[in-house]
Protein backbone atom coordinates (compact mmCIF):
# COMPACT_ATOMS: atom_id res chain seq x y z
CA UNK A 1 0.00 0.00 0.00
CA UNK A 2 1.94 3.39 -1.25
CA UNK A 3 2.48 6.00 1.67
CA UNK A 4 -0.32 9.13 1.66
CA UNK A 5 1.82 11.82 1.19
CA UNK A 6 0.91 14.92 2.74
CA UNK A 7 -1.42 17.90 0.78
CA UNK A 8 0.83 20.91 1.94
CA UNK A 9 3.70 19.30 0.61
CA UNK A 10 2.11 17.98 -2.44
CA UNK A 11 0.59 21.87 -2.67
CA UNK A 12 4.15 23.21 -2.25
CA UNK A 13 5.42 20.61 -5.17
CA UNK A 14 2.93 21.77 -7.75
CA UNK A 15 3.67 25.37 -6.94
CA UNK A 16 7.67 24.51 -7.94
CA UNK A 17 6.60 22.23 -10.72
CA UNK A 18 5.88 25.96 -12.58
CA UNK A 19 8.09 28.33 -11.22
CA UNK A 20 10.91 28.86 -13.21
CA UNK A 21 14.57 28.68 -11.59
CA UNK A 22 15.55 32.17 -12.78
CA UNK A 23 12.50 35.01 -12.70
CA UNK A 24 11.32 36.48 -15.68
CA UNK A 25 12.24 40.48 -16.68
CA UNK A 26 8.84 41.91 -17.34
CA UNK A 27 8.50 45.01 -19.12
CA UNK A 28 5.02 45.95 -18.71
CA UNK A 29 3.57 47.17 -14.90
CA UNK A 30 1.65 48.78 -13.11
CA UNK A 31 2.42 51.81 -11.05
CA UNK A 32 3.63 51.62 -7.91
CA UNK A 33 1.20 51.89 -4.57
CA UNK A 34 2.41 54.80 -3.48
CA UNK A 35 2.86 56.68 -6.93
CA UNK A 36 -1.01 55.88 -7.65
CA UNK A 37 -2.18 56.55 -4.08
CA UNK A 38 -1.53 60.48 -5.21
CA UNK A 39 -3.65 60.58 -7.91
CA UNK A 40 -4.55 57.12 -9.58
CA UNK A 41 -6.75 59.36 -12.41
CA UNK A 42 -3.29 59.98 -14.18
CA UNK A 43 -2.81 56.39 -14.36
CA UNK A 44 -5.95 55.05 -15.70
CA UNK A 45 -6.77 55.19 -19.52
CA UNK A 46 -9.45 58.07 -20.24
CA UNK A 47 -10.71 56.03 -23.35
CA UNK A 48 -9.04 52.85 -23.75
CA UNK A 49 -8.21 50.04 -22.60
CA UNK A 50 -4.78 48.49 -24.63
CA UNK A 51 -3.44 45.04 -22.97
CA UNK A 52 -4.93 43.01 -19.69
CA UNK A 53 -4.47 46.28 -17.18
CA UNK A 54 -7.70 47.53 -17.92
CA UNK A 55 -9.42 45.39 -20.45
CA UNK A 56 -13.61 45.29 -19.34
CA UNK A 57 -13.50 48.50 -16.97
CA UNK A 58 -17.04 50.17 -17.44
CA UNK A 59 -15.89 53.53 -18.98
CA UNK A 60 -13.65 52.00 -21.78
CA UNK A 61 -16.21 49.42 -22.87
CA UNK A 62 -17.46 52.59 -25.51
CA UNK A 63 -14.07 51.80 -27.77
CA UNK A 64 -13.89 48.21 -27.70
CA UNK A 65 -16.65 48.23 -30.49
CA UNK A 66 -14.23 50.83 -32.93
CA UNK A 67 -11.41 48.78 -32.20
CA UNK A 68 -13.38 45.91 -34.14
CA UNK A 69 -14.66 48.52 -36.85
CA UNK A 70 -11.43 49.45 -37.43
CA UNK A 71 -9.98 45.71 -38.03
CA UNK A 72 -13.31 45.05 -40.39
CA UNK A 73 -12.02 48.41 -42.15
CA UNK A 74 -8.47 46.95 -42.61
CA UNK A 75 -10.03 43.69 -43.64
CA UNK A 76 -11.58 45.13 -46.48
CA UNK A 77 -9.04 47.30 -47.67
CA UNK A 78 -6.94 44.33 -48.33
CA UNK A 79 -10.07 41.89 -49.80
CA UNK A 80 -9.60 39.83 -46.79
CA UNK A 81 -12.60 37.79 -45.22
CA UNK A 82 -11.28 36.04 -42.06
CA UNK A 83 -8.17 36.87 -39.31
CA UNK A 84 -6.88 33.66 -39.59
CA UNK A 85 -3.47 34.29 -40.44
CA UNK A 86 -3.11 37.11 -38.11
CA UNK A 87 -4.55 34.60 -35.22
CA UNK A 88 -1.82 32.38 -35.64
CA UNK A 89 0.78 34.64 -36.02
CA UNK A 90 0.11 36.05 -32.23
CA UNK A 91 -0.97 32.98 -31.18
CA UNK A 92 2.97 31.65 -31.58
CA UNK A 93 3.43 35.05 -29.95
CA UNK A 94 1.25 35.12 -26.75
CA UNK A 95 3.64 33.15 -24.07
CA UNK A 96 6.03 35.51 -24.73
CA UNK A 97 4.09 38.52 -24.43
CA UNK A 98 2.34 37.07 -21.12
CA UNK A 99 5.58 37.10 -19.67
CA UNK A 100 6.34 40.79 -20.44
CA UNK A 101 3.68 41.47 -17.77
CA UNK A 102 4.65 41.73 -14.55
CA UNK A 103 1.60 40.19 -12.54
CA UNK A 104 -0.27 36.99 -13.37
CA UNK A 105 -2.73 37.79 -15.94
CA UNK A 106 -6.65 36.21 -15.76
CA UNK A 107 -6.94 36.17 -19.22
CA UNK A 108 -6.82 32.83 -20.82
CA UNK A 109 -4.38 31.80 -23.75
CA UNK A 110 -8.17 32.61 -26.36
CA UNK A 111 -8.80 35.56 -24.56
CA UNK A 112 -5.15 37.24 -24.62
CA UNK A 113 -4.68 36.44 -28.27
CA UNK A 114 -7.67 37.96 -29.02
CA UNK A 115 -6.65 40.93 -27.10
CA UNK A 116 -3.60 41.65 -28.32
CA UNK A 117 -4.39 41.07 -32.11
CA UNK A 118 -7.45 43.40 -31.72
CA UNK A 119 -5.83 45.91 -29.61
CA UNK A 120 -2.83 45.60 -32.10
CA UNK A 121 -4.38 46.69 -34.73
CA UNK A 122 -6.40 49.53 -33.13
CA UNK A 123 -3.06 51.26 -32.40
CA UNK A 124 -1.39 50.71 -35.92
CA UNK A 125 -4.74 51.52 -37.58
CA UNK A 126 -4.95 54.97 -35.96
CA UNK A 127 -1.60 55.22 -36.30
CA UNK A 128 -1.69 55.25 -39.98
CA UNK A 129 -4.85 57.04 -40.41
CA UNK A 130 -3.18 59.75 -38.21
CA UNK A 131 -0.26 60.27 -40.41
CA UNK A 132 -1.62 59.13 -44.35
CA UNK A 133 -4.77 60.88 -45.46
CA UNK A 134 -5.84 57.98 -47.56
CA UNK A 135 -7.02 55.64 -44.76
CA UNK A 136 -8.76 57.72 -42.76
CA UNK A 137 -13.03 57.55 -43.20
CA UNK A 138 -14.28 60.80 -42.98
CA UNK A 139 -17.43 59.77 -40.80
CA UNK A 140 -14.21 58.40 -38.19
CA UNK A 141 -15.72 60.46 -34.64
CA UNK A 142 -11.60 60.31 -33.57
CA UNK A 143 -10.30 62.91 -36.49
CA UNK A 144 -13.79 64.67 -36.49
CA UNK A 145 -13.13 65.27 -32.60
CA UNK A 146 -9.73 66.46 -31.42
CA UNK A 147 -10.36 65.97 -27.76
CA UNK A 148 -10.61 62.25 -28.52
CA UNK A 149 -7.81 62.05 -30.27
CA UNK A 150 -5.94 63.86 -28.01
CA UNK A 151 -7.57 61.22 -24.77
CA UNK A 152 -6.15 58.10 -27.02
CA UNK A 153 -2.83 59.85 -27.36
CA UNK A 154 -2.79 59.86 -23.81
CA UNK A 155 -4.12 57.03 -23.28
CA UNK A 156 -1.29 55.22 -25.18
CA UNK A 157 1.89 56.49 -23.30
CA UNK A 158 0.30 55.14 -19.66
CA UNK A 159 2.89 52.93 -17.61
CA UNK A 160 -0.50 50.04 -17.48
CA UNK A 161 -2.20 50.59 -20.99
CA UNK A 162 0.89 48.89 -23.14
CA UNK A 163 1.01 45.86 -24.90
CA UNK A 164 4.39 44.06 -26.50
CA UNK A 165 6.31 46.00 -29.39
CA UNK A 166 6.97 42.89 -30.95
CA UNK A 167 3.10 42.48 -30.91
CA UNK A 168 2.98 45.78 -33.44
CA UNK A 169 5.73 45.15 -35.70
CA UNK A 170 4.17 41.50 -36.70
CA UNK A 171 1.01 42.65 -36.63
CA UNK A 172 2.36 46.34 -39.08
CA UNK A 173 4.69 43.90 -41.21
CA UNK A 174 1.61 41.34 -42.07
CA UNK A 175 -0.32 44.20 -43.92
CA UNK A 176 2.29 47.41 -44.80
CA UNK A 177 0.95 48.79 -47.75
CA UNK A 178 2.53 50.74 -50.93
CA UNK A 179 2.35 53.57 -49.49
CA UNK A 180 6.09 54.76 -48.73
CA UNK A 181 4.35 57.06 -45.57
CA UNK A 182 3.29 53.32 -44.35
CA UNK A 183 6.30 52.83 -42.16
CA UNK A 184 5.44 51.72 -38.48
CA UNK A 185 8.62 54.09 -37.39
CA UNK A 186 8.09 57.10 -38.89
CA UNK A 187 4.23 57.02 -38.47
CA UNK A 188 4.47 56.59 -34.37
CA UNK A 189 7.17 59.24 -34.09
CA UNK A 190 4.59 61.69 -35.96
CA UNK A 191 1.85 60.33 -33.53
CA UNK A 192 4.09 61.44 -30.41
CA UNK A 193 5.97 64.71 -32.00
CA UNK A 194 2.63 66.68 -30.23
CA UNK A 195 3.30 65.86 -26.96
CA UNK A 196 7.05 65.67 -26.25
CA UNK A 197 8.00 67.87 -23.22
CA UNK A 198 11.38 68.56 -24.83
CA UNK A 199 11.90 71.58 -26.75
CA UNK A 200 15.13 69.79 -28.92
CA UNK A 201 15.20 65.84 -29.49
CA UNK A 202 19.14 64.50 -31.13
CA UNK A 203 18.76 63.17 -34.56
CA UNK A 204 19.84 60.02 -33.19
CA UNK A 205 17.08 59.32 -31.13
CA UNK A 206 14.55 60.27 -33.65
CA UNK A 207 15.47 57.61 -36.01
CA UNK A 208 15.27 54.90 -32.47
CA UNK A 209 13.14 52.32 -33.95
CA UNK A 210 9.69 50.39 -32.19
CA UNK A 211 11.93 47.10 -32.92
CA UNK A 212 14.17 48.17 -30.38
CA UNK A 213 12.08 49.10 -27.37
CA UNK A 214 9.69 47.21 -25.32
CA UNK A 215 6.29 48.98 -25.90
CA UNK A 216 5.19 52.45 -26.91
CA UNK A 217 5.62 54.36 -23.51
CA UNK A 218 9.51 52.84 -23.89
CA UNK A 219 9.89 54.44 -27.08
CA UNK A 220 9.09 57.82 -25.52
CA UNK A 221 11.17 57.23 -22.84
CA UNK A 222 14.01 56.43 -24.69
CA UNK A 223 13.38 59.19 -27.56
CA UNK A 224 12.42 61.90 -25.07
CA UNK A 225 13.91 61.10 -21.61
CA UNK A 226 17.09 59.20 -21.31
CA UNK A 227 18.96 60.62 -24.69
CA UNK A 228 18.04 64.06 -23.83
CA UNK A 229 19.21 63.77 -19.78
CA UNK A 230 22.25 62.37 -21.78
CA UNK A 231 23.08 65.18 -24.15
CA UNK A 232 22.64 67.57 -21.45
CA UNK A 233 25.58 66.24 -18.75
CA UNK A 234 27.56 66.37 -21.75
CA UNK A 235 27.04 69.71 -22.33
CA UNK A 236 27.93 71.41 -19.11
CA UNK A 237 24.71 70.35 -17.17
CA UNK A 238 22.64 73.40 -17.88
CA UNK A 239 18.70 73.17 -16.98
CA UNK A 240 17.14 71.15 -19.82
CA UNK A 241 14.21 73.48 -21.62
CA UNK A 242 10.55 71.96 -21.07
CA UNK A 243 7.57 72.84 -22.36
CA UNK A 244 4.66 72.63 -19.67
CA UNK A 245 1.07 71.74 -21.27
CA UNK A 246 -1.78 69.94 -20.06
CA UNK A 247 -0.71 66.50 -20.48
CA UNK A 248 3.12 67.27 -18.76
CA UNK A 249 1.75 66.01 -15.62
CA UNK A 250 0.28 62.77 -16.30
CA UNK A 251 3.07 62.59 -18.89
CA UNK A 252 5.35 63.09 -16.15
CA UNK A 253 4.05 60.43 -13.26
CA UNK A 254 3.88 57.59 -15.74
CA UNK A 255 7.64 57.72 -16.80
CA UNK A 256 8.23 58.30 -13.24
CA UNK A 257 6.15 55.17 -12.50
CA UNK A 258 8.17 53.73 -15.50
CA UNK A 259 11.22 54.29 -14.42
CA UNK A 260 10.88 53.16 -10.68
CA UNK A 261 10.28 49.40 -12.02
CA UNK A 262 14.58 49.71 -13.22
CA UNK A 263 17.03 48.42 -11.14
CA UNK A 264 18.61 50.67 -8.31
CA UNK A 265 21.90 51.18 -10.16
CA UNK A 266 19.96 52.11 -13.39
CA UNK A 267 19.87 56.33 -14.37
CA UNK A 268 16.38 57.58 -13.35
CA UNK A 269 16.78 60.73 -15.60
CA UNK A 270 13.44 61.86 -15.41
CA UNK A 271 12.69 61.47 -12.04
CA UNK A 272 16.06 63.37 -11.30
CA UNK A 273 14.91 65.82 -13.20
CA UNK A 274 11.38 66.62 -11.24
CA UNK A 275 12.57 66.06 -8.16
CA UNK A 276 15.61 68.34 -9.57
CA UNK A 277 12.96 71.06 -10.28
CA UNK A 278 10.38 70.40 -7.42
CA UNK A 279 13.29 71.56 -5.35
CA UNK A 280 14.06 74.34 -7.75
CA UNK A 281 10.91 75.96 -7.48
CA UNK A 282 9.19 77.14 -4.51
CA UNK A 283 6.72 79.76 -5.65
CA UNK A 284 5.13 81.09 -9.19
CA UNK A 285 8.04 83.49 -9.12
CA UNK A 286 10.49 80.92 -9.35
CA UNK A 287 8.40 80.17 -12.46
CA UNK A 288 8.26 83.22 -14.32
CA UNK A 289 12.03 83.64 -13.82
CA UNK A 290 12.73 80.26 -15.50
CA UNK A 291 10.31 81.02 -18.58
CA UNK A 292 11.87 84.53 -18.91
CA UNK A 293 15.49 82.69 -19.21
CA UNK A 294 13.82 80.44 -21.93
CA UNK A 295 14.19 77.70 -19.81
CA UNK A 296 10.47 76.86 -19.13
CA UNK A 297 7.89 77.49 -21.95
CA UNK A 298 4.30 77.56 -20.39
CA UNK A 299 1.28 76.33 -22.23
CA UNK A 300 -0.64 76.38 -19.33
CA UNK A 301 -0.87 80.16 -19.23
CA UNK A 302 -0.83 80.26 -15.16
CA UNK A 303 2.81 80.23 -13.38
CA UNK A 304 1.18 79.26 -10.48
CA UNK A 305 -0.10 75.95 -12.07
CA UNK A 306 3.35 75.42 -12.61
CA UNK A 307 5.06 75.40 -9.69
CA UNK A 308 1.60 73.40 -7.79
CA UNK A 309 3.13 70.37 -10.57
CA UNK A 310 6.16 70.25 -9.73
CA UNK A 311 5.58 70.66 -6.15
CA UNK A 312 2.96 67.32 -6.58
CA UNK A 313 4.91 65.69 -9.10
CA UNK A 314 8.19 65.67 -6.39
CA UNK A 315 6.59 65.11 -3.79
CA UNK A 316 8.36 61.45 -2.37
CA UNK A 317 10.23 60.24 -5.64
CA UNK A 318 13.03 58.13 -4.80
CA UNK A 319 16.06 59.94 -6.62
CA UNK A 320 18.67 57.57 -8.81
CA UNK A 321 22.18 56.58 -6.42
CA UNK A 322 23.70 58.44 -9.06
CA UNK A 323 21.85 62.15 -9.27
CA UNK A 324 22.37 63.26 -12.39
CA UNK A 325 22.17 66.49 -11.56
CA UNK A 326 24.16 66.61 -8.24
CA UNK A 327 26.72 69.08 -9.74
CA UNK A 328 24.13 71.74 -10.84
CA UNK A 329 21.98 71.04 -7.51
CA UNK A 330 24.71 72.29 -5.56
CA UNK A 331 25.75 75.17 -7.87
CA UNK A 332 21.99 76.21 -7.52
CA UNK A 333 22.32 75.89 -3.38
Amino acid sequence: MSETRDHVAVRIDNILVDLPCTPSKPSIFRAADDLRSMNEKLYDPKVVAIGPFHHGEDQLCKMEQHKFRYLKLLLKRKNEFSVDTYVMAIRSLEEKARKCYAEPIKFDQDELVEMLLVDGFFIIELLRKHGIDEFRDKDDPIFQYKHILNQLRHDLFLVENQIPSFILVQLFSMTRTGNPDDDINYLIHLFIDDISPWPKVSEETLKLSIKNVDHLLDLLYKIFCASFAKVVSVRGMKIPGLHVSDESETLFRNLIAYEQSFSDDHPKYVTDYAFFMHCLINSSKDVEALRRAGIITNLLGDDEMVYHMFNRIGRNVPTSTDFCYAELFEKSE
